[in-house]
């Protein structure tokens, strides 16, 4: 299978499983915690079955895959993967329960021969709660199925999860000494954070709370490091682990410019 149809395959998964989590928004049933994932963090009813759906439709199109999932972590579907899938079925399942309309579903699809986040062959990030539907491939970003070429920027719009205030201040004074008024964004769902600065919709995306889980940032991350964006992972990006979920201290990403 090449990476036009394994792109067309994991596009309709990706629709499916968001009309699926669409109809399901109100059931109060599904905050439910039961668990806790691979990495620790709280595990709901809805994220498993976000899961489950995703996973049994990739394994039922076929494609020779690997999928390294949030939730219950890696799923051998082929015994000779051609791919590695990497997904957050619902990130942001917070906001999903409490019916803040920012969550997400994302995708991102790599070759087992060059597991690497630049490499990402297939990307699909769509909002859960509005028709925006993000897709990359061939260098391209896809918006609801048209190239996205908007002209608008989030110029000064900063993206920030942290517990250090000296920190806040010093990328404040570097926004205003470029002639920018700083603004402040935090919208609970890193998929879609990530990707929107990647795009130019926010200028800088900063965490460094820890916990930063691969699955949440793989798409914006490969879009980001393939525009020449200022990258910063730690731990340093490497070679995926297609058999464990990379969790993150800090993710940066922001202009070639700046300076720490």
């Amino acid at each position: 299978m090449g990476s036009p149809e394994i792109g067309r395959v994991v596009s309709r998964v990706g629709l499916e499983l968001v009309g699926f989590l669409r109809e399901n928004i109100g059931r109060i049933d599904l905050a439910q915690e039961i668990g806790r994932s691979v990495t620790g963090d709280i595990t709901r009813k809805i994220d498993l079955m976000a899961e489950e759906y995703l996973v049994n439709l990739v394994g039922a199109s076929g494609v020779d895959a690997w999928v390294l999932s949030e939730e219950r972590g890696l799923y051998k579907l082929s015994a000779r993967p051609e791919y590695l899938i990497i997904a957050d079925p619902l990130d942001g399942s917070l906001n999903y329960v409490l019916e803040i309309p920012f969550s997400a579903v994302s995708i991102a699809v790599y070759s087992m021969k060059e597991p690497y986040y630049s490499k990402v062959i297939y990307g699909f990030v769509s909002n859960i709660f509005r028709e925006e539907r993000y897709e990359y491939y061939n260098g391209a970003i896809y918006l609801n199925g048209a190239e996205y070429k908007s002209s608008l920027k989030g110029r000064g719009i900063i993206c920030i999860y942290t517990v250090n205030p000296r920190l806040l201040e010093k990328i404040r004074k570097f926004v205003l000494d470029k002639g920018g008024k700083p603004r402040l964004r935090t919208l609970g769902a890193a998929s879609l954070e990530i990707l929107y600065t990647a795009i130019g919709r926010m200028e800088y995306y900063i965490n460094d709370v820890g916990g930063i889980r691969a699955n949440d940032i793989a798409v914006g991350l490969g879009v980001a490091l393939n525009k020449g964006l200022r990258v910063i992972v730690r731990p340093q990006l490497s070679r995926i682990d297609p058999t464990s979920i990379s969790v993150f201290d800090e993710v940066w990403v922001t202009p070639s410019d700046y300076t720490l």
